[in-house]
């Protein structure tokens, strides 16, 4: 079985953010980072286009209207495209130059 979001929606795969450090201090609740998650399915925009994420993709989102759910044993997120507010990248992914218009 497939799942599809209807509209702006994306389902994402929750990620969890570590409680500790790497030199071992533990983080209380309150210094967590934005949200942040893995996107599993995408809808479409409003002119019929995909949303410009893909299926894998690490994103930090924000915003209060989510629906949590449970598919196939798994625990997921509905999110508006509009409360996505980054996309995280591996440095490596990122292209060393790019074009801003000609400006340089």
């Amino acid at each position: 079985m497939k799942l599809i979001p209807l509209g702006e929606r994306i389902v994402i795969k929750t990620i969890e953010p570590e409680e500790k450090t790497k030199s071992g201090i533990y983080l209380p609740k309150s210094s967590e980072e934005k949200k942040q998650g893995e996107v599993v399915e995408v809808g479409t925009l409003k002119d019929g286009s995909l949303i410009p994420l893909k299926k894998g993709d690490k994103i930090i989102y924000g915003g209060y209207s989510s629906e949590e759910f449970e598919f196939e044993n798994q625990k997921l997120l509905i999110v508006d495209y509009k409360d996505v507010l980054a996309r995280i990248e591996d440095s490596q992914e990122r292209p060393t130059e790019r074009n801003f218009g000609g400006f340089e």
